[in-house]
């Protein structure tokens, strides 16, 4: 008898392999899944960043200008899940760091402070949380989890951010991709070929946005209502005030001004260096063609495409761009938040706006 049960046992064990990975992943995470939010924090952008730099300062033991001053060119391991890298590179990143510091970037979950202008190498794949009090270079094709800085970041080409990133400053190399969020202090730039899901900053340049269209006027208040029926089509005043309900789709003709809002239940496009005091909203796509402005938000149930030379927002009123996807060509300003369902990419100057 004891040789049949042997067999059964042998058998469920057997059949019990495959899901020791799953019952591993379940016990110990270690994808990249939504990190928990505060119900009332939802909306904040920096929320995870903000958290994570209140957690460096709570640590009694960080404390970064007596850190700064002590003459080491060591990484200091304070507890399993908590280093600090003391080496400078003075540019010399070429030289990059010794053996034992690339190890606990690769530890997962772990804290990695850098104390002076920090460097990853290329291709390089960093799990843990990296705070930089200075200065943070990411070589081209390097991946990391999440990221703090206290000065500039620049990331290479082809670079990955899992998680989130934010600084003061941060430049995107082309083909750079962020799958969670990026914010700045201060100012974003992306190359073309960069992708993001979410973006907040004062100032987001897509490319060289030397040539972006001045600010949009504030409307006049109070304004009119007019409703449009489908099929209507913009009158021969290329000035136009009021706010506009469209009942279907509705064109804005090149060089047109208006001083409201427009919401259509179809797709919506602006003709070259149209001029949107207010805000855009359609159930269905939105089309900005080149050298557009909107002074208020632009939300779309489904895509939006921004042509080269556009600005939303002003640097006085920070606003929104709310959609599915957004495609978003170089030479473009935006002032606020981008939050996409489904990604935001930044493509050349030439998009092509066929349906």
């Amino acid at each position: 008898m004891a040789y049949p049960a042997l067999l059964l046992i042998s058998v469920l064990l057997i059949m019990c392999l495959p899901f020791i990975p799953a019952l591993q992943e379940w016990l110990r995470p270690t994808d990249v899944a939504p990190l928990p939010v505060r119900r009332n924090e939802i909306n904040n952008l920096r929320y995870f960043a903000d958290s994570f730099r209140l957690t460096i300062a709570a640590m009694p033991v960080i404390d970064l200008p007596k850190l700064r001053s002590i003459q080491t060119e060591r990484t200091v391991s304070i507890s399993d899940k908590l280093h600090v890298v003391h080496q400078r590179l003075d540019g010399n990143a070429g030289k990059g760091y010794p053996p034992a510091t690339l190890k606990v970037l690769r530890q997962k979950n772990g804290i990695v402070i850098f104390i002076h202008d920090a460097w990853l190498p290329p291709d390089s794949h960093s799990q843990a949380d990296l705070f930089a009090a200075a200065d943070l270079l990411v070589g081209d094709g390097a991946s990391l989890r999440a990221c703090s800085a206290q000065g500039v970041i620049t990331l290479g080409a082809d670079t990955v951010v899992h998680r989130w990133i934010d600084a003061p400053c941060i430049h995107v190399g082309s083909n750079a991709a962020i799958d969670g969020r990026i914010t700045a202090l201060k100012e974003l730039n992306f190359c073309a070929g960069s992708r993001f899901v979410r973006a907040g900053a004062p100032l987001m340049q897509f490319g060289d946005a030397s040539t972006a269209a001045a600010p949009a006027p504030q409307a006049p208040s109070p304004r009119i209502r007019h409703v449009l029926d489908d099929g209507a089509q913009q009158s021969a005043a290329l000035d136009q005030a009021g706010d506009y309900v469209v009942r279907g789709p509705y064109r804005i003709r090149p060089g047109s001004s208006v001083s409201g809002n427009i919401k259509t239940y179809g797709d919506l496009q602006l003709g070259e260096h149209s001029r949107i005091a207010g805000s855009l909203v359609s159930n269905k796509d939105i089309v900005l063609e080149r050298g557009c402005s909107v002074l208020g938000p632009v939300i779309s149930q489904n895509d939006i495409v921004i042509g080269p030379d556009c600005r939303i927002g002003t640097p006085e009123a920070a606003t929104t761009v709310i959609c599915r996807k957004l495609t978003i060509a170089t030479g473009c300003t935006v002032h606020g938040v981008i939050t996409t369902q489904d990604g935001a990419t930044v493509m050349p100057a030439e998009i092509s706006h066929g349906r």
